[in-house]
């Protein structure tokens, strides 16, 4: 039997979509508290946190952001421009608000090298950034009319020389030259999510997503998937956890997570089937739908990451400038995370229904002009700070944490 249909015949909301989605945020906004708040990472909440953000997290967004781009209204290489420039300019919102102010604030009030060496993270190679230079690239790949199989190619191809690519051009002289073209290969710098790393996840997903609204058959499907995925991503991570891999990075360590190289990004891929898998299996139970919350969770999910780090990386500045150390214990950051995630909720709720603010809604001249305000103040930032800096806040020296 055929698990597809020669037409669309699964249109609407995905309730394991939204699983996956509010399930890799959670996890995620509660993992960013433990690594930013607190002083040590040893409690087992962490460590669960740490493990399921390696075998979901910023890689299942992006396979989500995949599928999604196929059930978007608007699918032209133009409606992919507009929508990359948007997304890079919120990061870039996300970055002057939740870096850049505070840090100058405290930089003003202490003096300290720590506060202006942490503004310049208003430029870095977030997950943001990513999508939206992501974005960018299925424009062109689209406008070339590259078929979606040539599409996942290109991005395993960018994966695999992505460590060699790394080692050839990663890191130069000039710390500026650097923090750029780490938005598009790891080196020392902000380069938490470099192109050439990650785009096989958007590639993966936005190949799925042209067979997605196909599946005519979604339990047969999801049961062959579990009986495949399921034991060949529990062998190989097994083994990968257990046995030193030639010309792999240590598992579950920074490199890792940020090359997520080869075998690493098939193994991730097929988890990600298995999950949703799962995700549909659980659907079914529920009666076919997902509940409120986690669609409410899902269909705000950049609000989310862009609200629960006004909580995160200001907290972790106003902790050292008043107390001189972050958060005791593996409690007190849990109780924190818990708090985070249901402002987040009531802040988006308040706003969806009163206050209505966001600048991905703005149109005509006043986008514009905001957008142009955005990238000013984050080019006055880096005019600011730069002259100022002794030592650059980086990964490798812990960005300066005292």
């Amino acid at each position: 039997m055929s698990y597809f249909a020669s037409e669309r015949v699964n249109k609407g909301r995905q309730p394991e979509l939204d699983w996956l989605k509010a399930f890799c945020i959670v996890c995620m906004i509660f993992l960013h508290i433990y690594e930013d708040c607190a002083i040590e990472q040893t409690s087992p909440i962490y460590h669960f946190l740490d493990y399921a953000c390696i075998f979901t997290g910023a890689a299942c967004f992006m396979i989500c952001m995949g599928v999604g781009m196929r059930y978007s209204r608007k699918q032209s290489p133009a409606d992919y421009v507009y929508r990359g420039i948007e997304i890079l300019t919120v990061g870039q919102l996300l970055n002057l608000l939740r870096n850049a102010l505070p840090n100058l604030i405290a930089w003003w009030i202490k003096g300290e090298q720590f506060f202006i060496a942490n503004s310049l993270l208003v430029v870095q190679a977030d997950i943001l950034s990513f999508a939206g230079i992501a974005f960018l690239l299925i424009a062109l790949l689209k406008k070339l009319k590259v078929p979606d199989v040539g599409i996942l190619a290109i991005g395993f191809v960018m994966n695999v020389l992505a460590l060699t690519l790394s080692r050839l051009i990663g890191n130069t002289s000039s710390f500026p030259v650097d923090v750029l073209i780490g938005y598009f290969v790891v080196n020392d710098a902000y380069s938490f999510f470099p192109l050439t790393s990650y785009f096989v996840f958007v590639a993966f997903g936005y190949f799925i997503g042209g067979m997605y609204p196909r599946i005519a058959d979604k339990k047969g499907l999801a049961n062959r998937v579990l009986l495949i995925c399921l034991p060949v991503c529990a062998a190989y991570y097994v083994l990968r956890m257990s046995v030193p891999f030639p010309l792999m990075p240590e598992f579950g360590g920074r490199l890792q997570y940020i090359t997520i190289p080869g075998p690493d990004a098939v193994a991730q891929c097929l988890s990600a089937l298995a999950i949703l898998a799962l995700f549909y299996k659980l659907t079914e139970l529920m009666g076919g739908k997902a509940p409120a919350l986690v669609n409410q969770i899902s269909g705000n999910i950049n609000q989310y990451y862009c609200v629960s780090y006004m909580f995160t990386f200001p907290m972790m500045t106003i902790l050292i400038a008043t107390c001189g150390h972050l958060m005791p214990g593996g409690l007190l950051p849990f109780v924190y995370g818990l708090f985070t995630l249901v402002a987040c909720y009531f802040i988006i709720e308040w706003n969806s229904k009163h206050l209505h603010f966001g600048i991905a809604g703005l149109r005509g001249a006043k986008r514009k002009a905001v957008f142009c305000l955005i990238w000013a103040l984050t080019i006055a930032v880096v005019l600011y700070a730069m002259p100022r800096i002794e030592t650059f806040a980086t990964p490798g020296n812990n960005y300066l944490l005292p």
